[in-house]
């Protein structure tokens, strides 16, 4: 009987510890919950200012958001990889287009927060789009 105990009080803490770590570190699900780190966003200034910065600033991009409002993050993603730079699309490297969307993110007044911007992890398709603050 004793080791039954020992069992149900082990496994009670075991969920215990996996729900307070699945909080801590929880993947945010909109841009007001930090979807991105602010190194991205320093790392993508450079790359935003050189690629970007000539036809869009972050008023245009507040305008995108609005009309993007309520869609998944991966969406706007994939049509701004598709399509930009203009005059190249689809030429940088899917880092280079996390961190110039950090750094847009951060330009238009949304919070970093700790998990990084990444495409591939396919966190982007839970990230809802919202209005720029």
């Amino acid at each position: 009987m004793k080791k039954a105990r020992i069992t149900i009080a082990t496994l009670f803490a075991i969920v215990l510890t996996g729900t307070a770590a699945a909080g801590a570190g929880a993947a945010p699900t909109s841009f007001s919950d930090g979807a991105y780190t602010a190194e991205q966003a320093a790392t993508g200034q450079a790359l935003f200012e050189q690629k970007c910065s000539s036809c869009h600033n972050a008023d245009f991009y507040k305008t995108v958001f609005q009309t993007w409002r309520g869609e998944p993050l991966e969406y706007l993603f994939e049509q701004i990889m598709s399509s930009m730079p203009a005059d190249n699309p689809g030429s940088l490297f899917d880092s280079e287009y996390e961190s110039i969307f950090a750094h847009i993110l951060q330009i238009t007044g949304f919070p970093a927060g700790d998990t990084a911007l990444s495409y591939s992890s396919g966190l982007m398709i839970d990230i809802e789009i919202e209005a720029a603050p």
